[in-house]
């Protein structure tokens, strides 16, 4: 079979972002199991990498990295159909898709791109991100627009999360499929040492560190709560720890700048910074905290307990589900006095790194993953 994914976002080779780990793992799974994948981004580097081509469509013309944001001042907000169409359009202008037997599409988007073909969507925006993002209008738009093309015998729609498949089933009036994410844990493994990579970062060896994996994204992803749990510990417990936040994208520069100026005040000894490997970052934490209040999945924490790290997580419902079966988790409740609780519980306790239950891992094989996205379209 010959697979097209198509993504808004540039995949680069180390790959750090959640959604484009997902592209590279699911597009790994297919090639293993004998297909033939290419990877259609709007924009960024091409190579081929496993036997996998990543292609640049180069929609505009431009060297700029493409992704949602920029295709929201082209096509004003995608809140009429016209906009899905003349992104269609677009694309379909320079790149024929006839060869592919599958096409994958990980973006709303792109809901009326080929439409004769065999498709599958994986949504990968919840309902509160979507809105947050686009606004309420765009968002009813894109459900009227999921409920038409459902209609379509060769298109169907997955979320890597039941609560979310529920949720869109209900709201868009369609049929959801669940396949969780799954995760090659290899690309979580590299040589660089504990040590060498605290010196790169300039952190003393004595200190432990705490990680914050996501993008430094403030209403959604809530690093300023975890930041304002642990300004509470007394200083003594604080300085016996660096906390790192990753994803310090110049869209969050003013905020970046307000956790640095908090944190100072805290004396808390904070780094934000972006890693070209995330092995590195997870290598040296001891603990993974994340706060969001919304996640469509939960990739970092599917990262983090795959490598067997103590995790601290919000108790929302795709967390919940990715935390089911498994080891060396705490929850708390989406507060700063709960969080807090979990971390004077939490940081003096002897840290290990713990195996998972097989049958947790298996859940989450790439073994599986791509057989699961075939399988759709026998039913």
């Amino acid at each position: 079979m010959k697979i097209a994914i198509i993504t808004p976002w540039s995949i680069r080779p180390n790959a750090v972002g959640g959604t484009e780990r997902f592209v590279m793992d699911l597009a790994n799974s297919f090639t293993k199991m004998g297909n033939a994948v290419d990877v259609y981004m709007l924009s960024g580097e091409e190579y081929t990498k496993n036997n996998i081509n990543f292609k640049n469509v180069n929609l505009f013309n431009t060297n700029e990295i493409i992704d949602e944001y920029f295709l929201r001042k082209k096509f004003n907000d995608f809140a009429s159909k016209d906009a899905y169409v003349n992104l269609a359009n677009r694309i379909e202008d320079l790149v024929s898709f006839e060869e592919y037997d599958l096409i994958h599409i990980n973006s709303q988007l792109f809901l009326k791109l080929c439409e004769d073909k065999n498709r599958i969507f994986t949504i990968h925006t919840n309902p509160f991100e979507y809105k947050l993002d686009w606004g309420n209008k765009s968002f009813e738009t894109m459900l009227k627009l999921m409920k038409d093309e459902s209609n379509f015998e060769n298109t169907y729609f997955v979320t890597p999360s039941k609560h979310y498949a529920a949720e869109y089933s209900k709201l868009a009036n369609v049929k959801i499929d669940f396949i969780p994410h799954a995760i090659d844990i290899n690309r979580l493994i590299n040589n660089n040492t504990i040590n060498e990579i605290k010196e790169e970062l300039n952190i003393e060896d004595s200190k432990k560190v705490i990680l914050l994996p996501s993008r430094l994204e403030p209403i959604q992803k809530q690093p300023m709560l975890f930041m304002k749990a642990f300004a509470k510990l007394d200083t003594e417990e604080k300085n016996k720890f660096n906390i790192i936040c990753t994803g310090a994208d110049k869209q969050y520069l003013k905020y970046k700048e307000e956790i640095e100026r908090f944190c100072e005040e805290n004396n808390i000894n904070i780094l934000i910074t972006r890693f070209n490997e995330m092995a590195d970052a997870y290598k040296i934490a001891d603990i993974i905290v994340l706060p969001s209040q919304s996640e469509s999945f939960g990739y970092s924490a599917l990262e983090s307990l795959s490598l067997g790290k103590c995790t601290i997580i919000n108790n929302i419902p795709t967390y919940m589900e990715v935390v089911d079966g498994s080891k060396n988790y705490y929850t708390f409740d989406n507060s700063v006095e709960s969080l807090y609780e979990i971390l004077t519980k939490v940081l003096n306790t002897n840290l290990q790194i713990v195996e998972q239950p097989q049958k947790w891992m298996e859940k989450y094989s790439t073994e599986l993953f791509g057989q699961r996205y075939i399988n759709l379209l026998k039913k």
